[in-house]
């Protein structure tokens, strides 16, 4: 890699503005961590705001442990908290394997033909699509906590109930008590730039894994279109001659997609453990709040909440679907493209080889469990078991 040389971020635009507004740069060549880390003071105020939020909703909690329908959208916050400062920590030990990773599946697509080329292309296509959506809804859960505790402050202003500016979730900071509007007004702006920051978090760490998992599955397409082409050159031209050569290109290509997939486990396995293993109490407790918050001001919060925490495990968990279902599809277009009755016995055996290849499965996993649309299902199941467990809790 050279020093002088950028990564290619056109897709990758959302990543990047995210990743910048954290001290971040992921358009470097360098593995080093002074490279990734373009701001080291930008990137520490971010998570010093982490930091004093989660003492917030910390204190709050403890404060208030007794009142489970008050304290689970806290509890929501200050798990979301801990996930992303574990993810983040995990991105920057790992800064070497994520920005090689970015590297390399650009360098392979550069030396597809133009019609392979496309096919990749339109793939970062789709995965810009869903970072879009998902940063755009992340800035809806941004706006809520921005604007509507100010349409309730006049609401209750105008209907004689004095002056109280309060957030969609509870904290308790030193001086909160007897401080009066000037302190609601610090609080609530140091809530602005936590969330801010953990919206730049969420929507960098989690549309990089989409982004990985659509450049991968355009290489998959680039296998498929490749199998094609060596099968039409028998089965349309009796062009035996370059088999060979197009089955050595094919396991070449294979081998470096499947490295991919092993790369990006590497890199995303803890980042799925602790996905997978936290949102099952965030939803859990972003539902119940939903349901049971007496304060009306809280639920356009609560819903919009939990409308980009699903979108976040979708991304996941559709993600690891994804490339299994690639490479079942790369399978069956072997099987189904190649001219078997026109092939020599040699060239069929020769084609044995991918056959067993793409039947081994390809999966990404969080450490001890397989990423699919499965787990998904299984997130929400055990979110609504812990729910029935409130209940109960809060009936003794």
């Amino acid at each position: 890699m050279s020093m002088a040389d950028r990564q290619n971020l056109e897709y990758l635009s959302v990543q990047y503005g995210a990743f910048m507004a954290l001290g971040l740069d992921i358009g470097v060549t360098t593995g080093r961590r002074r490279g990734l880390l373009k701001s080291v003071w930008k990137f520490a105020f971010n998570m010093l705001c982490t930091f004093y939020m989660q003492y917030g909703f910390g204190n709050f909690v403890i404060h208030s442990i007794t009142d489970i329908d008050a304290i689970t959208a806290s509890l929501s916050m200050f798990n979301q908290g801990i996930l992303l400062t574990f993810k983040v920590s995990l991105i920057i030990l790992k800064g070497e394997e994520m920005l090689k990773l970015i590297w390399d599946m650009n360098i392979l697509s550069r030396g597809a033909n133009a019609m392979e080329y496309e096919k990749w292309l339109s793939e970062n296509r789709n995965g810009r699509l869903i970072a879009l959506g998902y940063f755009y809804a992340c800035w809806a859960a941004v706006t809520c906590v921005a604007v509507i505790p100010w349409i309730f402050l006049l609401y209750e202003y105008f209907q004689g109930m004095g002056v109280n500016l309060r957030l969609p979730f509870q904290v308790e900071f030193p001086f909160d008590h007897g401080g009066g509007l000037l302190i609601s007004i610090l609080n609530y702006m140091c809530t602005l730039l936590l969330v801010h920051a953990w919206l730049n978090m969420s929507v960098g760490i989690d549309t990089l894994f989409g982004w990985y998992i659509f450049a991968i599955s355009g290489h998959f397409r680039i296998l498929r279109n490749k199998i094609k082409e060596a099968a039409a050159k028998i089965d349309l031209h009796n062009n035996h001659r370059d088999f060979v050569r197009d089955v050595a290109a094919f396991v070449s290509y294979h081998n470096r997609t499947l490295k991919f997939v092993e790369d990006l486990n590497r890199l995303y396995g803890e980042i799925l453990w602790g996905e997978i293993s936290m949102s099952c109490l965030q939803i859990c407790f972003l539902l119940y709040s939903l349901a049971n918050d007496e304060n009306f001001a809280n639920i356009p919060f609560h819903f919009v909440a939990s409308a980009a925490i699903t979108m976040q495990l979708m991304i996941y968990c559709f993600g690891g679907e994804k490339l299994k279902n690639e490479n079942d599809m790369l399978c069956d277009d072997i099987y189904m493209a190649m001219p078997w009755e026109k092939m020599y016995p040699s060239e069929k055996k020769l084609m044995l080889l991918p056959l067993l290849r793409t039947q081994k499965e390809t999966s990404l996993t969080g450490l001890y469990f397989i990423i699919n649309r499965n787990l998904l299902v299984f997130i929400f199941k055990t979110a609504f078991s812990f729910i029935t467990l409130l209940g109960a809790i809060k009936e003794i």
